[in-house]
């Protein structure tokens, strides 16, 4: 499954009449057209004043007449003209990512089952940037080493890809937890472990990782993960 990520930064004080434009208006026009998010998220930690969201597509060949109908609804021009009044967002990024064959999600409008306890969300998103030549060997060791002792203690593992278009080398992968204490719990456990100690000596030698860059992340109430 291709994925869509796009992350929107909002001046200052503007990002909520924004998003409730978009609950409003812009969600249900696009998702007419485009189809569901796959989640929608503001920054709890990281850049602030900022949304992350992803739109899975099985057929990528499919997304121009998507994106071609949407722009043809009067309630997207609506919702556009609206949000240009608001003035609220200083920038916007895209890429398309890919999901690898372990990723939990692997389908278009695969509807999200909550595994973790509690009622409350934190999101944990991370951006690995690898050397060139080297991530399909840290990836097939993390399939085999790593992602079992995760499993183990960490929260709900959401999606994996790398990336396809956009900064190459690259792979994005999101965990749920029930909140920022129960992400700190797990992640000591998973240190803890020998296993991930194991995964550790396995990747050093590879020498693959150039960046980690980490944003923790909370739904939106319109939100399919949530």
């Amino acid at each position: 499954m291709f994925v869509e990520q796009r992350i929107y930064t909002a001046h200052p004080g503007k990002l909520a009449a924004w998003l409730k434009l978009y609950e409003e208006i812009g969600c249900p026009a696009s998702t007419r057209h485009v189809g569901p998010n796959i989640g929608f998220f503001t920054t709890e930690f990281g850049t602030l004043n900022r949304i992350v969201f992803l739109r899975g597509f099985d057929d990528i060949d499919d997304r121009e007449r998507r994106l071609a109908a949407r722009e043809a609804d009067p309630e997207w021009a609506r919702f556009r003209a609206e949000s240009a009044k608001v003035g609220a967002l200083s920038q916007q990024d895209n890429k398309l990512l890919k999901t690898v064959p372990f990723s939990p999600i692997q389908k278009e409008g695969q509807p999200f089952i909550r595994r973790i306890g509690g009622t409350g969300m934190v999101v944990d998103h991370r951006t690995y940037d690898f050397h060139p030549g080297k991530m399909n060997a840290w990836l097939e060791a993390y399939e085999k080493i790593g992602l079992p002792v995760q499993n183990r203690h960490l929260g709900q593992l959401l999606i994996f890809a790398v990336t396809e278009c956009g900064p190459i080398n690259q792979a994005v992968f999101l965990w749920a937890y029930e909140g920022l204490g129960d992400r700190d719990r797990r992640r000591a456990a998973m240190a803890a472990d020998p296993g991930w100690a194991e995964f550790g000596k396995a990747t050093a030698a590879l020498g693959a990782l150039k960046q980690q860059t980490t944003m923790l992340l909370t739904p939106t109430a319109f939100s399919p993960i949530r």
